[in-house]
């Protein structure tokens, strides 16, 4: 049993690698927005004509750590999980994932600006959140 028990942590590891390394094509399209002259505002814009560059960096700073985090829980010390830090890593993932997809029905040019872009968002997504669930019994949650 023990071994089925590692087996099952290692998978759920495993897909959450796989959906933050999928999520390394969204993560570098928001970089390269940085310093990219086409990603800039109207020079009338009170905040300065390259704010949105600072936007693009806040995120991509917040991603890293999100992946950071959920990757020392799942990678640490057992006694690191526990309930707590698997209701933290869900709230993370939340976090992270949900823009891809809450504002479109309220804001319609939030949505992905293509299928391939909404593709990617689904399968960097979805494995870290399956990793979540069968991870559950190591957090200690029943």
């Amino acid at each position: 049993m023990n071994k089925i028990k590692d087996t099952s942590l290692n998978i759920a590891r495993v897909l959450i690698v796989i959906g933050f390394i999928i999520g390394l094509k969204s993560w570098w399209q928001t970089i390269s927005h940085i310093n990219d002259e086409s990603y800039t505002l109207i020079p009338e814009f009170t905040k300065g004509k390259y704010h949105a560059w600072y936007h693009a960096f806040r995120e991509a700073i917040g991603d890293l750590s999100v992946m950071t985090i959920i990757l020392i829980l799942f990678f640490g010390k057992k006694s690191w999980r526990t309930p707590i830090t698997w209701w933290i890593s869900f709230i993370l993932l939340i976090g992270y994932y949900a823009p891809f997809w809450i504002g479109t029905p309220f804001v319609p040019q939030l949505a992905a600006p293509h299928l391939t872009a909404e593709l990617v968002h689904l399968g960097m997504a979805i494995p870290p959140f399956i990793g979540l669930l069968i991870a559950k019994k190591y957090f200690n949650i029943k």
